[in-house]
């Protein structure tokens, strides 16, 4: 997986080479920049991936137990950061779904036309939120069935291009624009993942009982989708803005299914095609100083399944809040920007648009 991740981060920088100089455009009356400023956001969701998987001949949804996420990002010029918060968990929490470690960092470079999103997430300890599904085959139920060893590591990205000069992607992704009149784009995007499942042997059954399991599964594999994405920002009064966007996708998943036993192992390479349609909605405020809002984001995604395979949750909504404030960049910040540029010219191309 290392080399995978490797390839995962030089994705990005071999597109953005494809960015043209801009810095004789005129200023756009559609967007008001704000590269020079450093702002800071706060974020409340609830986002996580839950996955399928074969247990005990059900398909059960395991899903990690946290609540509400936090996160804190920093967004200046073309680069968005966010670090995740761990949310604390009840005792109660704890014993009826286990516990779980979880990291997760995301990082956005934002340009004229191309945009990025990439992000690492990994995270141990999973339960079972169906678990009603196996009282036949489990007694009384008095917690969740926990996968306290799971493990998922993933390497996720998007890489889109906007056709419209007019509609800023900066605006609702890293708030270093303020769209000011209404605009929309055809914005045409592939998505990406490299993902490892693992440690899936022992589990804890309803009664606390931990029971190891004479087979399992372990996963990994490239899941690839190309999206048609057309997305739209009402503007009203200049600073109250709402944004929607449709995009649907088709692709592969490629995806290795190591199969365990006492007495074998054995390896299957298959492949799936996916289907996705993904869609969402914000509204928010954006003004010279702060700005807040709250966005929704619904994925729906159609793909096969067997019994000795895994799958991503078929239908994911996720919600964000968030507020914001800018400020002058202390001197490290913008120094430590000004030399990145220096070293990789085609980044600074795209800031003076």
């Amino acid at each position: 997986m290392k080399y995978i991740s490797l390839i995962f981060f030089l994705i990005p920088t071999l597109i953005i080479s494809q960015n043209v100089n801009t810095d004789s455009l005129p200023k756009n009356e559609f967007i008001e920049e704000y590269h020079k400023q450093l702002n800071i956001k706060l974020e409340v969701s609830n986002e996580k991936e839950n996955y399928k998987l074969s247990f005990l001949d059900n398909i059960p949804v395991l899903s990690p137990n946290i609540g509400l996420r936090y996160a804190i990002g920093f967004n200046y010029r073309f680069l968005s950061l966010r670090l995740g918060i761990r949310p604390g968990l009840s005792d109660q929490s704890k014993n009826d779904k286990g516990d779980s470690d979880i990291f997760t960092m995301r990082v956005k470079l934002l340009f004229h036309d191309w945009s990025h999103r990439l992000e690492y997430n990994y995270i141990k300890g999973y339960y079972i939120k169906n678990t009603d599904d196996f009282t036949t085959k489990l007694a009384d139920i008095m917690y969740h069935i926990q996968f306290p060893n799971m493990k998922t590591s993933t390497f996720s990205g998007t890489s889109a291009y906007k056709f419209n000069k007019n509609y800023s992607v900066k605006a609702t992704e890293s708030q270093t624009e303020i769209q000011i009149k209404s605009a929309g784009t055809l914005m045409p995007s592939i998505d990406y993942w490299f993902y490892k499942i693992s440690d899936t042997q022992t589990y804890i059954d309803a009664q606390g009982n931990i029971i190891e399991r004479d087979k399992h599964h372990k996963y990994q594999g490239i899941n690839t989708i190309v999206n048609a994405g057309y997305y739209y920002t009402f503007v009203y009064r200049k600073n109250w803005y709402a944004n929607v966007y449709a995009a649907p996708g088709i692709g592969i998943d490629f995806y290795q299914v190591k199969t365990l036993t006492p007495n074998e192992k054995l390896t299957n390479n298959n492949n799936d095609f996916v289907f996705s349609f993904q869609s969402g909605a914000a509204i928010g405020y954006n003004s010279k100083r702060y700005y807040f809002g709250a966005d929704f984001h619904n994925r729906f995604t159609n793909q096969n399944y067997s019994k000795d395979q895994f799958q991503f949750s078929t239908s994911t909504n996720k919600f964000h809040i968030f507020i914001g404030y800018r400020f002058k960049p202390p001197k490290t910040v913008s120094k430590t920007i000004e030399i990145i540029e220096e070293k990789i010219p085609i980044l600074k191309e795209d800031v003076n648009h």
